[in-house]
């Protein structure tokens, strides 16, 4: 039954995938293409999250699926995975990198969308085919949150990662965030507070 939770979404995708995939052939697109998937995946699925879909190279994730949570310290938490998973994945492309440098493959930079919100979550298709999927400004804001200024905070192959005010307010003292403002975000008709994610705060046990 379709029903409404309280979750956090996540977005990620390659900055600059559309040259780099040109570069290969189909059969090296793929391989390499899923070492990245295999790797990014790990880190959502350790840390409690869902992959909803992959679309190409970019992944939406699901923090907090298919129940939701009715409690602050649930919700809390959700939002905090979805961070450490973030936080993992940009560790991981940092052994990437390197590698592929080595091998003579293109590096990537990436950025990551992070929204807490309410969502409607339930199947939706046809007869022949349904798919369970999140409906909601949750997920639309985390979407702009990663496409936002496509260049700010990915140089040198790194990974950006920004959150919104309604999942910084769920992470506690745990991280190091940095004020990023107001900003307007395509298809929000107010300013949307974000901040981006810098990495652990030393003392919080995460690391």
């Amino acid at each position: 039954q379709p029903r409404r939770i309280t979750a956090t979404v996540f977005f990620s995708d390659l900055v600059g995938f559309t040259p780099i995939a040109e570069k290969f052939t189909p059969s090296e697109l793929m391989d390499w293409l899923n070492v990245y998937m295999e790797a990014m995946s790990k880190e959502i699925f350790s840390n409690q999250g869902v992959v909803d879909k992959y679309m190409g190279d970019a992944i939406m994730a699901l923090f907090g699926v298919p129940f939701g949570s009715d409690t602050e310290e649930g919700i809390a938490l959700n939002a905090r995975n979805a961070v450490i998973a973030a936080l993992g994945m940009s560790a991981q492309l940092k052994l990437l990198n390197p590698i592929w440098q080595e091998q003579g493959l293109p590096t990537v930079g990436m950025r990551v969308g992070i929204f807490t919100g309410s969502l409607v979550a339930g199947s939706v298709g046809g007869a022949d085919r349904m798919e369970y999927t999140v409906i909601g400004d949750a997920v639309n804001t985390a979407a702009r949150l990663e496409s936002y200024d496509k260049t700010y905070g990915v140089e040198d192959g790194g990974c950006r990662i920004l959150i919104g005010k309604a999942t910084k307010d769920y992470l506690g003292d745990a991280f190091v965030l940095k004020d990023v403002g107001m900003v307007n975000l395509k298809g929000k008709s107010e300013g949307v507070a974000i901040y981006q994610v810098m990495g652990f705060r030393q003392g919080s046990g995460l690391t």
